[in-house]
């Protein structure tokens, strides 16, 4: 079996760096991809190699990757099925990662005839940065879903979403994004002088992070503590000159290699994510595998990861007040830090496992592979 992987438009093994989240998609699916099929196509938006971006022998052996040309990426979208059209029509079945990214997935399903599995992870109306506008965008995702042999999300709340717009409900599976809970587990923290509170993310505007600066605010005359940030983002400055009116300690660190991340996690005494719009967060995941407690913003897909707040604390995202005092219960009571802590890492252990999703996806696109194979008779 032949699997296509086919990332969001502009994506690319280079795009996956900026971010430090490469070492992520290759250790978590790339490796296990290529126990599972016979080849791996990746087709890239950039103009880069493989051997950018790792030296791990089975992964080269295993991975052809399609590089792009300098086209604009959404008219790329529409090249590639023409310039890679041998490679398109070989592939059992195409991942992929995202749905602005089913354009050529659609071109190669009418074309001829390849299965695709798509993951739907937020409305695309969420997706500002992609220049799109409101009418392409609900004309592709519109498409993506109908025409998907498989669709995944990540929640409940998205799979009530979209049931009516898909052209068969049966064809919708719940895989929750997942943490490696071996990486990203519980460490014994050396005792610090200063109080860390962390964010793991993108630094724009949807993640409210001003509020989370004002909430410290608040906190200072009862208790002081560190602001840890580590992303990049169109913020940047306008956060740290925020933060410094307030009088606020702001540690501003840019993306590290996902390998980096468990160092911050277990140098923190609480992790913070207070977006007003949010997918299925891995950073709030990964927190959780770290066994530190986790105060997050109120809104679906965060409320179910938390369980309703049993395995973290949430607070109203428009309210800096509610948000410090959620921090001065975690950091003035060590019992309930430890508490909430436990508990994150449990429900990560028995729901959010990689290892244990990945497989199920994997059988996924192997069953969809196969049901193409058995209506062609092809081999």
């Amino acid at each position: 079996m032949i699997l296509g992987l086919l990332p969001e438009i502009r994506g690319g093994l280079g795009e996956l760096a900026r971010a430090g989240q490469h070492s992520r998609f290759i250790d978590g699916y790339l490796k296990p991809y290529a126990h599972a099929f016979d080849e791996i196509r990746y087709f890239s938006y950039r103009v880069e190699s493989l051997e950018d971006h790792t030296d791990d022998a089975q992964v080269r052996a295993s991975v052809r990757l399609l590089a792009a040309t300098r086209w604009h990426p959404w008219a790329y979208a529409f090249v590639m099925p023409i310039r890679y059209r041998r490679e398109l029509r070989g592939c059992s079945v195409l991942r992929v990662f995202q749905m602005t990214g089913v354009i050529p997935a659609l071109a190669a399903k009418w074309l001829f005839g390849v299965p695709f599995v798509t993951t739907y992870g937020f409305p695309s109306r969420h997706l500002r940065r992609l220049r799109m506008s409101g009418g392409l965008r609900a004309r592709v995702e519109s498409l993506g879903l109908r025409y998907a042999d498989a669709v995944i999300v990540p929640t409940l709340e998205l799979k009530a979403h979209i049931q009516r717009r898909v052209g068969d409900p049966a064809a919708i599976h719940l895989i929750p994004n997942g943490v490696d809970t071996t990486r990203f587990a519980p460490d014994v923290r050396a005792p610090e002088v200063d109080t860390r509170v962390l964010y793991v993310g993108r630094l724009s505007p949807e993640k409210n992070l001003e509020t989370l600066v004002a909430a410290a605010a608040k906190l200072a005359p009862r208790l002081e503590a560190r602001l840890t940030f580590v992303g990049d983002g169109p913020l940047r400055e306008r956060l740290r000159a925020a933060a410094a009116e307030l009088g606020v300690r702001l540690e501003l660190v840019p993306s590290v290699d996902h390998r980096e991340l468990p160092r911050f996690y277990g140098a923190a005494d609480v992790f913070v994510l207070p977006s007003f719009t949010e997918g299925h967060s891995k950073v709030l995941l990964e927190a959780m595998s770290c066994g530190l407690p986790c105060v997050a913003s109120d809104i679906g897909a965060n409320r179910s990861v938390l369980a309703d707040g049993d395995a973290g604390l949430l607070f109203d995202p428009h309210d800096a007040g509610a948000l410090a005092a959620r921090l001065e219960q975690v950091l003035g009571q060590r019992r309930l830090a430890e508490d909430l802590g436990g508990r994150a890492r449990q429900r990560v252990l028995t729901h959010y496992d990689l290892s244990a999703l990945v497989a199920r996806e994997i059988d996924l696109l192997r069953r969809v592979a196969r049901s193409r194979a058995v209506t062609t008779g092809a081999s």
